[in-house]
This record gives structure tokens, C-alpha cells and sequence, in this order.
């Protein structure tokens, strides 16, 4: 299967989102943008720690302002702007609303949905030495703080629901892989992502 040159890629915390889009990036010059690095510039003009109650306060809040979409929204806009001859499309990485999946559907993107194991995922993020605030949780933290971004207990179109991305998700990718060269190989013969 060939990728369209927009492609959103949602999942759940250590999953290998990033894998995708670097694999892109390095392949085919498919522009990177993480909406959780958005978000923690902003918290860092804000003074703010990057703790993930912060980041997601953040996210909601521009949510409310601009529409659920938003981030997605803005990111296309500036991707389309700013592109370069050499990129050949862009990864839009930490999918979290319906509305944001939406807008890159709407544009003519796919949107991947990547999980694992819960247990193996806290341990590639341990090891992944990210030097991230909100990676350096125990355990049970990891595991609640999945939890209130899978499933929110409101139906506000602008609090993050990652359970909803999933539902609308085009392709889903269970991350089992024993090791990082192992996924990547997975992904660059099944979605065809050869160097240009």
C-alpha cells in the first residue's frame, strides 16, 4: 500500500508513532510535526512544566478557542505554506481528538492508530531516556494517565479522546515487533516507504 502525502499517526503513549514518521522523514523527506511539541513550546512560553495534565489544559483550551481540529488544521496550513520541493508530504504525529483525525481525513490524508502492550510500552519509554517530565512517571501514573486520554468522562468535543481517534482510524498497527529494525522493515514493506 502507498501512503497519500498527508498521514496522521495516533496511538497510545511508547507505541512507535515516531518510528513512522522518522522512517518517512529519512526515506522520503516527509515532513515531521509533533502536535505534543506544539503543545510543549507553548507550555514552555507559559512557564510551565511539560507534565501531561499541562500539555492537555493547553491542547483543551486551544481547542475551545479554535475548534477541535485545530491543531491539525493549523499544522496542514503551515505544511502547505512553508513546503519545500524536496518534501514529499507530512506525518502529522500525536493525533488525540476525532476532530483532528477528521481534518486530516478531510484533506485527503489516512490516520494509523499504533498500540502495544501496555507493560512494553512503559518499558520502551524507560529506556527510550527522552528526558521527557511526563515520561518519568511510576508505573500505576503511566497507566491512569492513559486511561483519563483514552476515555474522558465528558462528550466535549475539545477534551482529548484517544479511544475516539482509534474508532476512526484507517489503519491500526499492533507493535509487537521485537525490536525497533524489526517494525521498521514491517512498515517500509507494507506501506511502501522506499527512498526516493
Amino acid at each position: 500500500m502507498q501512503l497519500p502525502e498527508i498521514i496522521g499517526i495516533a496511538g497510545t503513549n511508547g507505541s512507535g508513532k515516531d518510528t513512522l514518521a522518522d522512517l518517512r522523514f529519512e526515506r522520503q523527506m516527509a515532513r515531521k510535526v509533533s502536535l505534543s511539541d506544539i503543545l510543549r513550546t507553548e507550555a514552555t512560553k507559559r512557564r510551565l512544566d511539560h507534565q501531561r495534565e499541562n500539555l492537555r489544559a493547553i491542547s483543551t483550551e486551544w481547542g475551545r478557542q479554535l475548534g477541535a481540529g485545530a491543531l491539525s488544521l493549523m499544522t496542514l496550513k503551515d505544511f502547505w505554506e512553508s513546503r519545500t520541493d524536496e518534501e514529499t508530504g507530512i506525518s502529522i504525529v500525536s493525533v488525540r481528538r476525532p476532530d483532528e483525525a477528521q481534518a486530516i481525513q478531510d484533506n485527503g490524508g489516512v490516520v494509523f492508530w499504533v498500540d502495544a502492550n501496555q507493560e512494553e510500552r512503559y518499558t520502551r519509554i524507560k529506556y527510550a531516556q527522552r528526558d521527557r517530565i511526563d515520561d518519568l512517571v511510576s508505573f500505576e501514573d503511566f497507566v491512569t494517565q492513559e486511561a483519563i486520554e483514552m476515555y474522558p468522562d465528558t462528550d466535549d468535543p475539545f477534551v482529548i479522546n484517544m479511544a475516539g481517534v482509534r474508532e476512526m482510524a484507517d489503519i491500526a498497527i499492533w507493535n509487537d515487533f521485537v525490536d525497533k529494525e524489526q517494525y521498521r522493515s514491517y512498515l517500509a514493506d507494507t506501506y511502501d516507504i522506499q527512498a526516493v
